[in-house]
């Protein structure tokens, strides 16, 4: 099972009541990196905006740069929006589905 722990960039985030992580925490790591969100979205090969998109509202394509250029699983970054199995929490039917967030809880 994945887990937080295995992942020290988790360590130093602030964790939001519904099991997410603050955007400005994950906006900082990646300008830690010495980018910012239009040059990561260039190096990962989707639209300019993907990443800031991702931070404020599902957005599949951003999340999965994000999560590839910090190197941690997009479930473990994005708890909300996606199952332990990887699969994509859809809005629309979010109560058929067991967020990482919820099994992490």
């Amino acid at each position: 099972m994945l887990s937080y722990e295995h992942y020290p960039i988790f360590e130093q985030w602030k964790r939001l009541p519904d099991g997410s992580w603050h955007a400005e925490d994950i906006k900082s790591a990646i300008r830690k990196r010495g980018v910012t969100l239009a040059e990561l979205c260039e190096q990962m090969g989707v639209d300019n905006r993907a990443a800031s998109k991702a931070l404020a509202e599902p957005f599949t394509k951003g999340e999965l740069a994000i999560a590839q250029y910090l190197n941690v699983p997009v479930q473990l970054l994005f708890p909300t929006r996606w199952t332990a199995d990887k699969k994509r929490v859809r809005p629309r039917y979010a109560a058929k589905y067991t967020t990482m967030a919820e099994l992490l809880s």
